[in-house]
């Protein structure tokens, strides 16, 4: 009976996916306690691959003696005839009797449906579903802060989780992936916190580019559910998880691990993705940390630190977008450089053209655990209170605009609207003028960075005529 039970939700579940309907019927909470029982860690996730092309698909399986490699069929046939077969690789697990299987699918075409199944050459999975959309203009889902505990109920807050993503994809049917900024656990460790993150069957069918947070930095697990493209590891990686980049179309996606220490690694990473990517009309990074936030994590040393470390790198590579999340207050900057607002024409009607600066973005949580604290911080160009949850949709047109909406993911009310137009798509990489360390230390020397700059001034001199 839970089988029959679990396969008719799955079914409404599936179908909520595609409906565009406003009064499509919602799973109710009785419904997703019958589905959630069957639910485990070892339910697939895609992530986006190395550009629109490609996609990567990430599971856990029992380790059975069967050491055969993981496999994803890919069709463009319902009965999965006419297969392509990609073949990828095993790790360990953090778990003893579990293995964790990679597979990348390349050769992607445009507004197309594939199903696929996964497993191994001997055993195959129940066929599944996703499609692609335009790779000239798309929409992407911008959320955060998922951040089920195993000390609450996960029942109910994957629940809302799948609330979440439920209200954005039954209004958007033209999704193409999500963003997730981080705090995609709450412990970074516990397998029932990633049976939570995984129940959705919507991540069957769209894949997530998720960010690593200072919650996920608590375990070391994030690293064995995530198959990301383009990893920088660097000269310090993390044990729970690194950077990367991806392209989508004509913009380039910098998911950045703010919490690292090493910051060269961060600075590397996007110099690396930069000028892998030099032609890409946008550039949109995405990290945990607020770092102009909405907020009391916003003013904390530790996102301070970030702020000093990654913005300049951000600003002088000409990146026009920074989604972030961890205050759980949803907001927007005004532009910002050199640690100033820009004063741009639009800001009131949500509107700007070919602006200076970079803008952050600061998304609520997603899952039930939103905050309603009152800031009024200089560079706050909007804040929004609320106790419910929110996601954003992103989209990027080939006329040259980026337009962002906002949602209240329980009754549906638009929050926020902004929209970015490019006229000109000449590409402003500044050169910072004192070196990286020079741009971190300059806001914290005040007047005295001019020891600094005679220091470096001398250094370079010598530099050139040795």
């Amino acid at each position: 009976m839970k089988k029959i039970l679990c396969v008719l939700l799955s079914v409404i579940l599936i179908f909520s996916v595609f409906s565009v309907a406003v009064n499509a019927e919602k799973v109710t909470y009785e419904e997703w306690q019958e589905y959630y029982a069957t639910c485990d860690n070892t339910q697939i996730i895609l992530t986006p691959g190395e550009d629109e092309t490609q996609m990567n698909f990430c599971w856990h399986s029992v380790r059975d003696g069967d050491i055969s490699k993981p496999v994803v069929r890919l069709s463009k046939n319902e009965d999965m005839s006419k297969y392509t077969e990609f073949k990828g690789y095993s790790t360990f697990s953090d778990l003893a009797e579990q293995r964790v299987n990679n597979v990348t699918a390349t050769g992607l075409e445009e507004n197309t449906t594939y199903f696929y199944t996964y497993g191994t050459a001997k055993v195959q999975s129940e066929v599944e579903t996703f499609s692609t959309n335009s790779f000239d203009s798309f929409k992407f889902l911008y959320i955060s802060d998922a951040q089920p505990s195993y000390k609450d109920d996960l029942t109910e807050r994957a629940f809302k989780w799948n609330r979440t993503l439920e209200a954005a994809f039954t209004a958007n049917d033209d999704i193409s992936f999500i963003v997730n900024a981080g705090d995609v656990t709450n412990y970074g460790k516990p397998t029932e916190e990633w049976t939570a993150v995984l129940s959705p069957e919507y991540l069957r069918s769209y894949p997530m580019a998720a960010t690593q947070g200072n919650h996920d930095k608590k375990g070391t697990t994030y690293k064995y559910y995530f198959n990301n493209p383009n990893v920088y590891l660097g000269v310090a990686p993390t044990v729970y998880g690194n950077g990367y980049y991806f392209t989508y179309g004509d913009v380039l996606f910098v998911m950045i691990n703010s919490m690292k220490i090493n910051i060269f690694d961060n600075y590397n990473l996007i110099k690396k993705a930069v000028e892998e990517n030099p032609d890409t009309k946008w550039r949109v990074a995405v990290m945990h940390y607020d770092v102009y936030g909405t907020g009391h994590h916003a003013i904390q040393d530790d996102v301070v630190a970030a702020k000093r470390s990654i913005v300049p790198v951000l600003e002088s590579y000409d990146f026009d977008v920074a989604l972030t999340g961890h205050d759980h207050i949803y907001g927007r900057s005004y532009f910002m450089k050199d640690d100033k607002v820009v004063e741009t024409a639009g800001y009131e009607n949500g509107a700007v053209t070919d602006p200076e600066g970079i803008i952050y973005f600061t998304q609520t949580a997603s899952s039930g655990n939103t905050r309603a604290e009152t800031y009024d911080f200089e560079w706050l160009g909007k804040t929004v209170l609320s106790e419910n949850d929110c996601y954003s949709t992103i989209e990027i047109t080939k006329d040259g605009q980026l337009k962002l909406v906002s949602v209240d993911s329980v009754t549906g009310e638009t929050i926020d609207t902004f929209t970015i137009t490019k006229t000109d798509f000449t590409v402003k990489e500044e050169k910072m003028e004192f070196g990286y360390i020079g741009e971190m230390l300059r806001p914290l020397m005040g007047e005295f960075f001019v020891i600094y700059e005679v220091f470096y001034k001398i250094f370079d001199f010598f530099y050139i005529f040795n």
